[in-house]
């Protein structure tokens, strides 16, 4: 089975170095879902962020996914919110935005939290960092909520490439949007 691609944008970038990289990653890759995370952006600059970014990627045909507030996401006109946070956060995102827009819950920690989250009805449970290197802990996680659970799995893999990823059976792999050198 193939995985479709969950872009992940890295944290803090304005939108004038993201958005060419976007671009061009969107004009050689079809991408399911973008996710915009918020890192230590003011939430004034969140907004003109997200504002500036997420057309482009629904252009494209993605699904575009912040972080932050339940209220942010119509707000903004982004597709859903991706809560990193616990039981409680995830609770209130659905409470707000179900069954309209996407709710993903991410920050798994082990079995038993991807179970409690996934009983929430979430719609997608993301295994590993949105930044960084994955742990073979979050591949075998990942790996068994795709062979047991109906509720699609996201292999966040943030420093895999667009080609040769081992999405360890999950409907979608979470790779880390590339920016070009000089913006590094």
């Amino acid at each position: 089975m193939s995985a479709d691609l969950y872009l992940i944008a890295p944290a803090g970038v304005p939108a004038e170095i993201l958005g060419p990289a976007l671009k061009a990653t969107l004009a050689e890759h079809t991408v399911a879902a973008l996710l915009l995370p918020r890192g230590n952006l003011a939430e004034n600059a969140y907004k003109t962020l997200v504002k500036s970014i997420a057309p482009l990627a629904q252009k494209a045909g993605a699904a575009v996914l912040i972080e932050g507030e339940p209220g942010l996401v119509r707000l903004l006109g982004a597709d859903g919110l991706h809560v990193p946070g616990g039981i409680k956060a995830v609770r209130e995102a659905i409470e707000a935005l179900k069954p309209d827009l996407i709710v993903g819950a991410g920050d798994i920690h082990s079995r038993d939290d991807a179970m409690r989250k996934g009983e929430l009805e979430v719609d997608y449970i993301l295994f590993g960092p949105l930044s960084g290197t994955i742990t073979p802990e979050d591949r075998e996680m990942a790996r068994w909520w795709a062979e047991t659970m109906e509720i699609p799995s996201v292999l966040s893999d943030p420093e895999a490439g667009f080609d040769g990823y081992e999405a360890e059976g999950c409907e979608f792999i979470g790779i880390g949007l590339k920016l070009p050198e000089s913006a590094r």
